[in-house]
């Protein structure tokens, strides 16, 4: 069903006014609303929704709010691909979903568009201070390319489940195309035995983050 723009901004902002962290949430136009904080800088936010979030699709909205702050994409079962993050970062606004723009008003930053999910930003931070590891390549919102001192760059899936199927390993292979490694990203999750099944058949380690360190020794 169709929900015309403004409708889906202003369910957004009602959704972050009711935050305690949050005095006001206004709507400015039929894709943005202004957060107003206590003690706090105020920022705008950009709504729109997408299934695969592409500098296509934010090119002409962010040219006509350059001011924002944060870019929020609604639908949960999407994607951000490498051109749209490279088009936020280089515009330098953060972006996630409706929960990511929650933790970032909850995290209770001076400025919002530090905000980086913790999943990915613990990622980041074990693989640039691996000294195996000569740089990183954000390819999507869940998956990096890994290029190393010594052996082929790796392709890595990031999937957080506290139950990860073979279902899911399958489902993000059709995402996301081939890549070499799953990092289990929930330190609390585990991988089913279908899960294993799926590994071994496609040849795809399902790894934690300390085997991953490990890992990225190996030529």
């Amino acid at each position: 069903m169709y929900r015309p723009p403004i409708a889906t901004t202003t369910w957004v902002a009602e959704q972050i006014k009711q935050m305690k962290e949050v005095t006001d949430a206004e709507v400015t136009g039929p894709y943005t609303f202004r957060v107003d904080r206590p003690d706090l800088p105020s920022f705008g936010v950009l709504v729109f929704s997408s299934a695969s979030v592409t500098d296509g699709v934010l090119g002409p909205l962010l040219s006509s709010f350059p001011d924002v702050s944060f870019a929020v994409n609604v639908p949960k079962n999407s994607k951000w691909v490498k051109s749209g993050i490279a088009m936020v970062t280089e515009r330098n606004v953060a972006f996630g979903g409706m929960g990511d723009l929650m933790s970032a008003i909850g995290h209770k930053l001076q400025d919002i568009r530090q905000f980086k999910k913790k999943e990915n930003e613990f990622v980041e931070r074990i693989l640039k201070q691996h000294t195996g590891v000569s740089s990183i390549e954000q390819e999507a919102d869940r998956v990096y390319q890994i290029f190393r001192t010594n052996g082929v760059p790796l392709r890595v899936v990031l999937l957080n489940e506290y139950e990860l199927t073979g279902d899911r390993v399958r489902a993000a292979v059709d995402e996301y195309g081939a890549f070499d490694i799953v990092l289990m990203t929930n330190p609390s999750g585990s991988a089913t035995t279908d899960a294993r099944d799926v590994s071994k058949a496609l040849k795809i380690p399902l790894l934690t983050s300390r085997q991953l360190l490990g890992r990225l020794n190996v030529p």
